[in-house]
């Protein structure tokens, strides 16, 4: 397993911080994972850097990624 940490852009603080599997490492969607796991743990996400992220078909309801880059 592997920490994944979502960070502000501009500050560098960890906004969110999450454990992905093997499997999630290995198929290049660990930020995606992330990044679900965060919205639904109901994170505040603004001002994210979220640079590289494959996002297609991800659960974002709700999440707020106002200046989010």
């Amino acid at each position: 397993m592997t920490a994944i940490q979502i960070k502000h852009r501009f500050t560098e603080a960890v906004l969110f911080e999450f454990e992905a599997t093997n499997a999630q490492q290995q198929s290049g969607l660990a930020l995606r994972a992330a990044l679900e796991a965060a919205t639904t743990a109901g994170a505040n996400l603004r001002g994210a850097n979220l640079h590289g992220a494959n996002l297609r078909g991800a659960n974002l309801h709700g999440a707020d990624l106002h200046d989010a880059n």
